[in-house]
């Protein structure tokens, strides 16, 4: 079990990496397509999203959840490399969360409460909205990540390790 830390740590990394890297370049160039993730002002100060936007949504979402699944994979195979080509419920488990656990972390504290919240760029503000409450108050989104966000990331950890120890 001492090897899934170093594990977590060096492939929770490159993955918070890669996904914060399109996060940010989603907000950047097409922020409206995480209209979803916006403070409940500013998405009722917004038109919805367009079908196009919708279609922009998913074709953008299928890559990063490929993604998403391929780290934790791959951080699952050198483990069981590394213990003799043992890996069991637990290992996968631990390290499936931790990994997702890190990139939350990150999300949360930098993405959304440092740069959303704090900074909050010109770029991330939604024509129309300037000035809204909601870019400054990060307190309901703080909670719905750590508790909704965290039993989600046990539950899809869970699903997915089930699925690794039967597969790999």
């Amino acid at each position: 079990m001492g090897l899934l830390l170093p594990r977590i740590v060096t492939d929770g990394a490159i993955l918070t990496a890669l996904l914060s890297a399109a996060l940010v370049g989603i907000l950047y160039f097409k922020p409206r397509l995480a209209l979803s993730d916006y403070p409940a002002d500013v998405r009722a100060a917004v038109p919805a999203r367009t079908k196009r936007e919708l279609r922009q949504g998913i074709l953008i979402a299928i890559p990063l959840m490929l993604v998403a699944v391929a780290v934790p994979c791959h951080s699952l195979v050198v483990i069981r490399a590394q213990h003799g080509g043992v890996l069991t419920y637990w290992m996968a488990i631990l390290t499936i969360f931790g990994e997702y656990f890190l990139f939350s972390i990150f999300d949360l504290i930098v993405l959304d409460i440092w740069m959303f919240f704090t900074w909050t760029p010109a770029f991330l503000v939604l024509p129309g909205t300037e000035g809204m409450a909601g870019y400054k108050n990060w307190r309901p989104h703080a909670k719905a990540q750590l508790v909704t966000g965290t039993a989600l990331l046990a539950v899809i950890s869970a699903v997915l390790a089930l699925i690794a120890t039967l597969v790999l």
